[in-house]
């Protein structure tokens, strides 16, 4: 298991044949069990079992050093059967066969399996993707916990709680069913029962036309292209929700300290005023970021630096992951012309950047596709109006409160939470540059969030931003969906305008029921570095 990005990128650098033929040698038997799950036909199984590995060959060279492979597979496996039966369904052809054989070996764990198996899939989908790569390692696999913690850059301890987790949120959504289950049953019945032994031959197929990245015929060729859409709408749809997240959160803390009055002087809001007046009394300012998003489902992981300089100059970077591509983008200016560049990683070096208006504008349209790295420090160092998170607590336009101080890696932090309850900011919004439309609309539900700040240096460290409840119904115009359209290489007609619309709108509603959190962490801080001649000046 440890080994398989190992070979994974042997096979993208040299294309060697032994290294996929080992990777799909140990990992075929749990896609195609995965396929067969979903599909019932053996035979639609085996070319759902291709398809998945056809893609893993020409994503082979993309995929991030965090990535856990069966985890991903597994994935993989699910949109590639869920396309195979909707092309089947559109040739009218599909045969109605049994989802699953249960396991005759295991007596005890039959009947469990004969329940749950038909809905397994679609359980393990509502999971997050930490949650559904631990239940894979552990279960589908029976990987150890030391095992699965190794996989997952976690201790052991930490993998046994998420599996815990995990297994106890299967063991809600079948209850939700009628299926009366213990954690223990369900996962003894997966253990036994989710990974079967793939039908001779079929490993050989897979490794001849999947280790060269080739469909073999017309309808495998279409599974594949059918697939890969999906992949890229899933992460595309999860970027489009934390953009309108961030968006979201940046604009209901402007709106609360635009409208706030009064001079309390709590504790937390002395800590915050401190936290802006260190800012302002730097000259520079450099750092490493990470931010992790988890919602609807689905998470990404976000890495990159900050520099800022005064008056104007800053350059700001990131890489995002966790779905099916990454993605890059940066800011910069030398305090003249503002630039943004964004786009899939293995094209971004030859993605011309944008011009943007100003500061104001750059940070603010790359608030979510950053995952809130381009709103949090930049806007406190220079005191946007948009996008700054510490303005509620400052003004008292918050619920504050002061939790017992925490470290932060080595840092002794103060730990202020502020809650918004947005809906009661609704009759005082008033038109103007800092309450867009979006925000008015989107003035719903709970908004709180958590800042470290460093007790020395007064200088933020970690960022936790929980929004549950925030459904914003934005107004997707035609114009909007078309340029979607375009990026997922599909046909702009009214039935695909209508059909993205509706996609759309269902993602809102999910983000609406589960949430989002956003945890954001800076380290490798530096104050007032000195930037070399013509740092900020290019791409």
């Amino acid at each position: 298991m440890n080994d398989d990005l190992t070979l994974l990128q042997e096979y993208a650098r040299s294309e060697s044949e032994v290294a996929f033929n080992t990777l799909v040698s140990r990992h075929v038997d749990l896609v195609y069990s995965a396929a067969l799950r979903r599909v019932g036909a053996p035979h639609l199984a085996e070319e759902v079992t291709q398809t998945v590995f056809i893609i893993l060959a020409r994503k082979a060279g993309t995929l991030g050093q965090k990535t856990i492979l069966p985890g991903w597979l597994c994935r993989t496996a699910r949109y590639a059967s869920s396309e195979a039966l909707r092309q089947q369904r559109r040739r009218q052809y599909h045969e109605q066969e049994a989802a699953m054989q249960p396991s005759t070996d295991v007596t005890e764990s039959a009947e469990t399996w004969r329940h749950i198996a038909p809905h397994l899939d679609e359980a393990m989908r509502g999971l997050g993707q930490k949650d559904h790569d631990a239940l894979v390692l552990r279960y589908f696999q029976n990987r150890n916990f030391a095992e699965v913690g190794t996989a997952m850059g976690a201790s052991e301890d930490a993998a046994k709680m998420r599996v815990g987790r995990a297994l106890e949120k299967l063991r809600r959504f079948f209850t939700k069913r009628g299926l009366t289950l213990s954690g223990a049953a369900i996962a003894v019945s997966i253990s036994v029962n989710s990974v079967q032994a793939t039908p001779a031959g079929v490993t050989a197929k897979v490794s001849l036309a999947a280790g060269k990245g080739l469909a073999t015929t017309h309808t495998l060729s279409a599974l594949v292209k059918g697939t890969m859409k999906t992949m890229t709408w899933l992460k595309l749809k999860f970027g489009i929700s934390a953009a309108v997240v961030a968006l979201i959160a940046g604009g209901l803390a402007t709106v609360a300290v635009s409208q706030t009055r009064g001079n309390a002087k709590s504790a937390s809001q002395k800590i915050v005023r401190h936290s802006y007046d260190a800012y302002a009394a730097l000259k520079s300012y450099s750092d490493i970021c990470n931010v992790t998003a988890a919602g609807g489902g689905s998470e990404t992981e976000t890495t990159g630096s900050i520099n800022l300089q005064r008056p104007k100059s800053y350059r700001v970077e990131w890489t995002q992951g966790g779905g099916s591509f990454t993605s890059k983008g940066a800011l910069w200016s030398d305090g003249n012309a503002n630039f943004k560049v964004l786009s899939k990683a293995d094209v971004y070096d030859s993605t011309p950047p944008q011009k943007m208006r100003d500061m104001f504008q750059t940070f603010g349209l790359a608030a979510g596709v950053s995952g809130g790295m381009a709103s949090s420090i930049p806007c406190a160092f220079y005191k946007q109006g948009y996008g700054d998170k510490l303005g509620g607590v400052s003004t008292g336009g918050t619920e504050t409160s002061q939790k017992p101080n925490e470290k932060v890696g080595d840092t002794d932090c103060y730990v202020i939470v502020s809650v918004l309850d947005a809906s009661k900011l609704r009759a005082k919004i008033q038109t103007g540059r800092s309450s867009s439309s979006l925000v008015t609309n989107a003035l719903s539900g709970v908004t709180t969030t958590t800042f470290w700040i460093g007790k020395a240096d007064y200088l933020i460290r970690k960022i936790e931003t929980r929004i549950k409840g925030s459904t914003t119904q934005v107004n997707w115009t035609d114009d909007m969906l078309k340029g979607r359209l375009s990026v997922l290489n599909k046909p702009v007609t009214p039935e695909n305008i209508a059909a993205e619309r509706e996609a759309l709108n269902q993602q809102q509603a999910l983000s609406n029921q589960t949430g989002y959190v956003f945890t954001e962490t800076h380290g490798n801080i530096q104050i007032n570095p000195d930037f070399a001649a013509g740092f900020f000046s290019t791409r």
